[in-house]
């Protein structure tokens, strides 16, 4: 409707200003028409394709996937405002210190472990440098 009462508008213009020596003007109250025109068929390609996608199947799948994010993120404040977030966080926290805790004792563990295999081989290497040395038979 709107772009109808700008053609009449504008058609009125047109008239009002046919006058002998307004060719500039005529040309350019045509090429606003045109203009006009052109503006009023982007819209209704617009709105014709806009109401193509929303009845879709994909408008559908989409509208409904940002329902269920929706629901989730609104239940997920809820669960915050009511403290029940706090109480998770701190099960967590608590889980997680645990986890680290046992990790790390056992990586001490395998340190030791690793350090004394080190060491019984250099104590190995050691005492076959040192029956190298025997040339007399003094060790065997």
């Amino acid at each position: 409707m709107y772009h109808l009462k700008l053609k009449m508008m504008s058609e009125e213009r047109n008239k009002q200003e046919s006058k002998p020596g307004g060719d500039i003007s005529d040309k350019a109250n045509e090429l606003i028409g045109k203009g006009k025109d052109f503006a009023d068929k982007a819209e209704d390609f617009f709105t014709e394709n806009v109401n193509k996608f929303k009845r879709s199947d994909v408008f559908g799948k989409i509208s409904g996937a940002f329902e269920k994010a929706r629901d989730t993120i609104e239940g997920k404040a809820e669960e915050f405002q009511r403290g029940e977030m706090g109480a998770k966080f701190e099960d967590f926290k608590e889980k997680t210190e645990d986890q680290v805790n046992e990790f790390a004792k056992k990586a001490k563990e395998a340190g030791l472990r690793i350090g004394d295999q080190v060491d019984e081989a250099i104590d190995s290497l050691k005492g076959r440098k040192n029956q190298s040395n025997n040339q007399n038979g003094g060790g065997i």
